[in-house]
């Protein structure tokens, strides 16, 4: 599933001396402006992809935009929206069902988020009902969605149906529950008489629109999406080594990782998939055909292509299991400072971090740099393991999250570890570290383990939950959720969410726009080298 944009609420700063700092507003006023009339264009096109992209840059070099932070959140949900209704899963098994399965699925989703979620408080059935309309009006506003559900003699009442929502129902704040369905109910029968639109249809508008309500990390999750994630967690997907993109309503080959069973049959990018196990994928969403071609790992999968070069061939391979090491050491060169990337936090990180240490330490390891840079995230618990690594003592982090009945409690995590390392620490951030990557940087921050050089990072500081939804009659999938349930905190009790960890000394990235993939020098790395050599040099001895 191709990975879905969340907010990177960060910003930048130019470090002047030592400690003298200037924002970055005026100097990249022109840029914003750009990027700002980029986005809202895309906006306009429904380019939803793009738009995200373009605020994505305006809150790297600055942060405090509240305007651009909302618009940004807004095509984040109407990103999400439109993969929904181009998802053949939705499409086929969620939308086929009746009307009464649909109103029940509308109240378990409701009462999911009233009664179970950690900041419930700030919730109501007037809040939800207000998302619900919102998410309704951008789907009569989407032309894909328009053709559809409507038939094109009914396409001329789509204004004043909605003209009519917004008139009717728009300045409704229904006290209960029962109140909010009966609305949504009304809106239902209403779409079907004007425009011929399936109940079923609309109440899923305002069913996923609710989940909007909470924050922008909870999220309804389509039939194929949850399986991902769950398979995901599970263990290894078998996979043939592609990425894929659909281009003029074609599947193509984007990317063809070296040493995949598709590198060895010659794949390259550019090639069109035309079936997959004899079965023709055009019109699918490149989640469904990415689905098709994963597997357990050993399975065998026929693809039928269409290469510019080698002409059309059908291609028989077996998937191959897909296990990525999420950490990687080295020393650098003409130092004794070692080098840990942490790309992600997982089950295997732990072992593979102690394991990194191991081999630096045999190689003379006296100072290490610790890069965070395009971690964004992972297992809570992999990271706090990790820095109970350097701690001696102290709070590592404060989680806020329910227990079986729903009652809001609080965990400290500590660490208490007379073995720790003690050798100098730096710690490598970006605008991309996020989540449990913030909490290991903030807990090295706050106990003054570690010198943080780079950004400020993402601004995450919740985790979810992976909730599948009761299926409907018949079993027809319903989906699921993608659900907050627990919030993060530093030593200091400060939230991560919005505020992320701002480092010690701020460095711009050096032409680096993604995730450092190398051990490839850059101005983020030759500061830490320097900050660790000077740590070396002011060290007792």
């Amino acid at each position: 599933m191709p990975r879905t944009r969340a907010p990177r609420w960060t910003f930048a700063l130019v470090l002047l001396g030592a400690c003298l700092f200037c924002p970055l507003v005026a100097a990249n006023g022109p840029q914003i402006d750009k990027l700002r009339r980029d986005a809202e264009a895309f906006e306009r096109q429904g380019e939803w992809e793009s738009a995200c992209d373009a605020y994505e840059r305006i809150l790297r070099l600055e942060r405090n935009l509240p305007d651009i932070k909302q618009r940004y959140i807004v095509c984040v949900r109407r990103l999400w929206q439109s993969r929904r209704h181009h998802d053949d899963s939705y499409r086929k098994e969620v939308l086929s069902i009746e009307y009464g399965q649909a109103a029940h699925l509308y109240t378990v989703v409701r009462d999911l988020l009233l009664d179970h979620s950690l900041d419930r408080k700030q919730l109501s059935p007037a809040r939800l009902f207000k998302k619900g309309l919102e998410e309704l009006d951008a789907a009569l506003a989407d032309k894909f969605f328009c053709q559809q559900h409507i038939a094109n003699e009914r396409l001329y009442k789509v204004a004043e149906f909605r003209a009519l929502i917004q008139r009717t129902w728009g300045n409704l704040n229904p006290a209960t529950r029962r109140e909010a369905a009966k609305h949504v109910c009304e809106i239902a029968l209403a779409g079907q008489a004007y425009l011929q639109v399936a109940p079923s249809v609309t109440i899923m508008e305002f069913t996923c629109g609710a989940c909007y309500a909470l924050d922008e990390y909870t999220v309804y999750l389509t039939p194929i999406q949850l399986r991902d994630l769950f398979n995901s967690l599970r263990g290894p997907i078998g996979s043939i080594g592609v990425t894929l993109m659909i281009e003029d309503g074609k599947v193509l080959v984007q990317q063809v990782d070296l040493g995949s069973p598709a590198a060895r049959a010659a794949m390259s990018p550019s090639d069109q998939l035309i079936t997959i196990d004899k079965k023709a994928i055009a019109g699918l969403a490149v989640e469904a055909v990415a689905s098709l071609l994963e597997g357990p790992p050993g399975t065998m999968v026929e693809i039928e292509i269409l290469s510019p070069i080698l002409g059309m061939r059908t291609l028989a391979l077996r998937r191959e299991a897909v296990i990525a090491a999420s950490v990687t050491g080295d020393m650098i060169g003409g130092t004794s400072i070692g080098l840990i990337r942490i790309t992600a936090f997982q089950e295997s990180t732990v072992k593979e971090f102690d394991d990194a240490v191991a081999q630096l330490n045999q190689a003379g390891m006296k100072a290490l740099v610790v890069d965070l840079r395009g971690n964004g995230g992972g297992l809570f618990e992999s990271a706090v393991e990790v820095a109970r690594r350097f701690l001696l003592s102290g709070i590592i982090a404060t989680k806020q999250h329910l227990d079986e009945k729903s009652n809001i409690v609080t965990t400290l995590c500590e660490a208490k570890n007379p073995g720790a390392l003690t050798i100098p620490l730096v710690v490598l951030i970006d605008n991309d570290t996020a989540s449990s990557a913030e909490v290991l940087a903030g807990a090295l921050k706050e106990n003054g383990r570690a010198t943080l050089i780079g950004q400020p990072t993402y601004g995450k500081g919740c985790t979810q939950f992976l909730l599948k939804l009761p299926d409907f009659k018949g079993g027809l999938p319903a989906g699921g959720m993608r659900l907050t349930v627990a919030k993060v905190f530093s030593p200091k009790g400060l939230p991560y969410t919005g505020r992320g960890v701002t480092p010690d000394i701020v460095v711009e990235r050096d032409g680096i726009t993604g995730p450092a993939e190398s051990m490839q020098m850059d101005a983020v790395q030759n500061a830490a080298i320097a900050e660790a050599q000077r740590m070396l040099m002011m060290a007792p001895r």
